[in-house]
């Protein structure tokens, strides 16, 4: 029965956010660069469905069951599926309207939410001091602005098992990119999946991707070890400018 619900809810998907999810105040039109129908859904605070892809859903759903401890950052469809496979989840988001709609929409459609935890803070307040540990699956599909998607993997990287899966949305853009970039070089993260342009899962291939030095860091190394040499054989200093 919850994979007959599911695809009801993604035929027909809810529109659980409404403006500005990633920030608690209101958002003026002379502080952002939107224009157009974007803008005016934000300041006349329209509801929508910001979700994930139906494939992504569905990968979330059989990747998952109730055994699995997941985390999320954001929240939306995603939440609903980690609650239909009755994992011990954790979402966070800044936005208490927006928990109150998938509140609101599980309840008047019997999704059970006793196994969801929503923190309704900002990511980098909670992650930093929280105690989650060996966690099977993590999506970030938090805030976008810079450099909040790094942030959101720095402090929940480690706290995924070996083996565990990663899930980045929003590939497109930018803030997102540039860590999805560093993924794909780094051999301590085994592709999974990926879906267009929009959505990457990867595998945690070791236990700790953070106990590393730069020059082990592809990404690092290819953008900067030739420098890095042509210095040294030069005896200058690493941080001379160049």
């Amino acid at each position: 029965m919850n994979r007959v619900f599911l695809e009801k809810m993604l035929k027909e998907p809810p529109k659980l956010h409404r403006g500005e999810t990633e920030m608690q105040r209101a958002v003026s039109a002379q502080e952002t660069l939107l224009h157009g129908p974007a803008l005016n859904s934000i300041l006349q605070d329209l509801p929508g469905c910001y979700g994930i892809d139906p494939e992504v859903a569905r990968f979330l759903y059989d990747s998952v069951s109730d055994q699995s401890k997941t985390l999320e950052t954001g929240s939306g469809i995603s939440t609903l599926v980690f609650a239909l496979r009755r994992t011990d989840h954790v979402t966070i988001t800044p936005n208490a309207t927006e928990v109150a709609a998938i509140e609101n929409y599980a309840r008047l459609n019997q999704v059970p939410l006793d196994r969801v935890r929503f923190v309704i803070e900002s990511s980098d307040s909670y992650l930093p001091g929280c105690e989650i540990r060996d966690l099977d699956l993590v999506l970030i599909d938090g805030k976008h602005a810079f450099p909040w998607p790094i942030v959101d993997w720095f402090y929940t990287a480690d706290r995924l098992k070996q083996g565990g899966v990663l899930v980045l949305d929003d590939l497109q853009m930018p803030s997102v990119g540039i860590l999805k970039d560093f993924i794909v070089e780094d051999p301590r993260w085994q592709p999974v999946r990926s879906f267009g342009k929009r959505t990457l899962a990867v595998e945690k291939a070791v236990a700790s991707v953070h106990d590393v030095a730069w020059h082990m860091q592809p990404y690092v190394i290819r953008r900067y070890g030739r420098k890095a040499r042509l210095m040294n054989v030069l005896g200058l200093n690493r941080l001379a400018k160049p």
